[in-house]
This record gives structure tokens, C-alpha cells and sequence, in this order.
């Protein structure tokens, strides 16, 4: 019986999940004019002529941004919560304070981090959080549903870039409490580099796993030995001293 994965928009702006297609009939279309039309050069051996790699494009749906955001760099200190928080984060040298489950993080001062604070029924909310590691925690304004006993894996894009996705695993526990905020589901994102990100570009990967495939147990087979001749027999070759 197919299982079914619900997204809802939860604020206006938020842009859902959403399949992905490869293009398939434009590969075609461009084999058969090299094939056509050139005497030496070919284009068959491209990726979407494969079906492993089309498959796998294919598996999932693509996380879109939901704004325009120039992105840079975040640098974060990780300080002290016994004492006095601000007093480290000043020592650190970084401009603002953030409480996070139980921890404290000192950050430079970034335009971006601040500029995406959107409406919610109990005031206004930050699109981003610092997470830690250079991290900050991207809320996207939808909730997603899944089956008990399934995941979710949020997955970098095949592609090179300067805003790191890390790879990580959404249960539906997680998700469940995620659906109950007004800010929905979030993912960890990590700029390396001046970016710029445009709204509906994707920007990461969601893949939907059974609980059976965290719960694998792994085994070797004996591994094989060689035929007696082939084992001791050295390869002939012509000639000699």
C-alpha cells in the first residue's frame, strides 16, 4: 500500500516540498541530433540516460528557499551558561548573545541573521537561529505528516556550493513537535562563502526511510578462495634471458 506524505503551508511565504523530474525527452532530443547530424562526437553516455543515477534524482522531493538572502559566513563561539553568558560572549570578542537549549552561543553581528524576521499569530518570529559550528537553523513555515515509524533524511543537493546542507534525520516524533510551531519544519544549513540563494531555488533533499532501514544489521560472507592453478601458477610470458 503506497504511503502518503502530507505537506501543509503553515505562513504565507513557505514554499512546500516538491518533486523533482529529470528531463529526460531533452537528453533524447540532443543524442539524437549529435547521432544525426556529427560524424565523430556522441552524446549517449550522459546522466540521464542512466536509470540508477535518473532514479536517484528522482527519489524524494527538493526543499525550495523560501526568500531571496544573500548569505555569508557565520562565525559562533559556544560560552558558558553557569556564570555570567554575557561576559564570556563579550570576551569572545562577538557582538550578540543566543540561548539555545541549554547552551549559549556568542555571534558576529550578520545583516542576514536579523533580516528575516516574519509575522505570526504570537508576534514575530526569526526565520534563522544559530545552531552552532557555523550552523543556524532555517525555519521554512510548512509542517509535513509521515507514517509512525517512518523518517525523514534531509540531504545535501548533488552539487558543489558554498551553503553546506548536513546530512540528518527527521523522526516523526521530531517532526510531529516541529508541525505544533507556527515557524514549521526547520533544517541546518551552513554558508562557507558569500552566497546568494533566490526564492524557489532548492536547496536541499528529503527522503522519506522506514524505521526498518536504521534497524539493518550487517554481515559478510566468507570471503572466496582461490582455485589451487590460479592461486600458484605464475602468469607465462614469451622469451627469456
Amino acid at each position: 500500500m503506497p504511503v502518503t506524505v502530507t505537506f501543509r503551508c503553515l505562513q504565507p511565504w513557505a514554499l512546500p516540498p516538491h518533486e523533482y523530474q529529470v528531463d529526460r525527452s531533452t537528453a533524447q532530443a540532443s543524442s539524437k541530433v549529435y547521432r544525426e547530424s556529427f560524424r565523430h562526437v556522441r552524446a549517449e553516455r550522459i546522466p540521464e540516460h542512466c536509470a540508477p543515477w535518473a532514479m536517484g534524482q528522482e527519489l524524494g522531493w527538493r526543499i525550495p528557499s523560501p526568500v531571496d538572502i544573500d548569505f555569508s559566513p557565520l562565525a559562533q563561539t559556544e560560552v558558558a551558561v553557569e556564570s555570567d553568558p554575557r561576559a564570556a560572549a563579550k570576551a569572545s570578542g562577538r557582538a550578540e548573545l543566543w540561548q539555545r537549549e541549554g547552551a549559549a552561543l556568542a555571534v558576529d553581528r550578520t545583516p542576514w541573521l536579523h533580516l528575516y524576521q516574519f509575522r505570526t499569530e504570537n508576534g514575530f518570529e526569526n526565520m534563522f537561529l544559530p545552531n552552532g559550528a557555523g550552523s543556524v537553523e532555517w525555519h521554512l513555515g510548512w509542517a509535513v505528516d509521515v507514517p509512525r515509524g517512518y523518517f525523514l533524511l534531509v540531504a545535501p543537493l548533488d552539487q558543489g556550493g558554498q551553503l553546506e546542507v548536513p546530512t540528518g534525520i527527521l523522526s516523526s516524533t521530531v517532526l510531529a513537535r516541529m508541525n505544533r510551531t507556527s515557524t514549521g519544519v526547520g533544517i541546518a544549513v551552513r554558508p562557507t562563502a558569500p552566497i546568494q540563494v533566490r526564492r524557489g531555488q532548492d536547496i536541499a533533499r528529503l527522503i522519506l526511510l522506514h524505521a526498518d532501514s536504521l534497524q539493518t544489521r550487517t554481515s559478510y560472507a566468507p570471503e572466496s578462495t582461490p582455485a589451487p592453478d590460479a592461486a600458484q601458477d605464475p602468469v607465462s610470458t614469451e622469451g627469456g634471458m
